[in-house]
C-alpha cells in the first residue's frame, strides 16, 4: 500500500512538473511570438517606411536641388573658390580608398563636386555626424537664396524645391511617426554617443536621460515649423527662408541604427 502510494505521489508530481514544463515553454513561445509580431511591425510600419522617406528627401530632394544649383553658385563664383577647393579635396580623399564613410566618388550628378557641397549639412567634420543643423542647404546656397530678389529665378525655383518635393517628403515622415512612432526601441546612449560622438543631443540633454522619442519628437516639432513658415509665405511675407526649428539631420542614421 505504501509503495503504491509512493509510486502515485511520484506520477503526480511527473505529471504536475509536466503540466508547469508546458506551460511556461507555451508562455516563453507566446511571448517570443508577441515579440516577433512587435519588430515586424515596428520594421515594416514604422523603421522602413521612416528610412524610405528620408532617402526620399536627402537623395531625391536636397540633393538634386543642391545639385541642380551647384555651377550658378559654387562654381561660377570666385569668391567661393575656397569651398570648392575643399569639396574637390574630399572627392580625393574617398578616390583614394578612405572608408569612413564607405562612400565612393559620385558619377551620376551633373556635378560630382555637390555631393561633399552637400555633407557639410549632414556632418560637422569628415568622420563626424551631426545631431542637427541650422540649414538644410550648404551656407553658401542658403545665403545666396537669402539674399536673392523673391522675384529671381533662384528664389523661384527655391520655393518650388520647398512646397512640392521637400514639404511633402517631411509631412510624410511626421504622418508615419505620429500613427506607428510608438513601435521605436531605444538605441542605448553608449551607441549614440559612438555614432554623434557627443554626450548629449546639444539641447541640454544627455543621450543617457534623453527620451527615447526625441528624434521623432524633434521631427514633427520640424513639420509643424515649415507650415507656419509657409502660411507666411502665402501671406506675402518673404523675409525668412527656413523656420528657427534645426533640421534633425541625424535621424536618417538614427533610424538605421534601429534596423540593425
Amino acid at each position: 500500500m505504501q509503495t503504491w502510494d509512493f509510486g502515485n505521489a511520484i506520477a503526480a508530481l511527473v505529471a504536475v512538473g509536466g503540466y508547469m514544463a508546458e506551460h511556461l515553454f507555451s508562455r516563453k513561445q507566446a511571448q517570443m511570438e508577441k515579440q516577433m509580431e512587435r519588430v515586424e511591425a515596428q520594421s515594416h510600419q514604422l523603421l522602413v517606411p521612416v528610412t524610405m522617406q528620408l532617402h526620399r528627401l536627402w537623395h531625391g530632394c536636397i540633393m538634386n536641388f543642391i545639385d541642380k544649383h551647384c555651377e550658378d553658385v559654387l562654381l561660377k563664383k570666385d569668391e567661393y573658390k575656397e569651398t570648392l577647393i575643399k569639396c574637390t579635396n574630399n572627392m580625393e580623399r574617398w578616390g583614394e580608398g578612405s572608408d569612413a564613410f564607405h562612400l565612393e566618388l559620385p558619377t551620376r550628378y551633373r556635378h560630382a563636386v555637390s555631393f561633399p557641397w552637400a555633407l557639410e549639412v549632414m556632418h560637422e567634420d569628415y568622420n563626424i555626424m551631426r545631431v542637427t543643423h541650422p540649414r538644410e542647404l550648404p551656407l553658401i546656397l542658403h545665403d545666396e537664396i537669402l539674399k536673392c530678389d523673391r522675384n529671381s529665378t533662384l528664389w523661384k525655383s527655391y520655393e518650388a524645391f520647398i512646397r512640392y518635393s521637400y514639404l511633402p517628403a517631411i509631412e510624410r515622415i511626421g504622418e508615419i511617426i505620429d500613427e506607428h512612432g510608438h513601435l521605436m526601441e531605444p538605441v542605448p546612449a553608449t551607441r549614440m554617443k559612438e555614432i554623434f560622438k557627443t554626450e548629449g543631443n546639444g539641447y541640454g540633454i544627455k543621450w543617457s536621460h534623453a527620451p527615447r522619442m526625441w528624434f521623432y519628437s524633434h521631427m514633427l516639432a520640424y513639420v509643424d515649423s515649415w507650415k507656419e513658415l509657409l502660411s507666411k509665405w502665402d501671406g506675402g511675407s518673404y523675409e525668412e527662408i527656413r523656420p528657427s526649428i534645426d533640421f534633425p539631420v541625424g535621424l536618417l542614421r538614427f533610424n538605421i541604427e534601429m534596423q540593425q
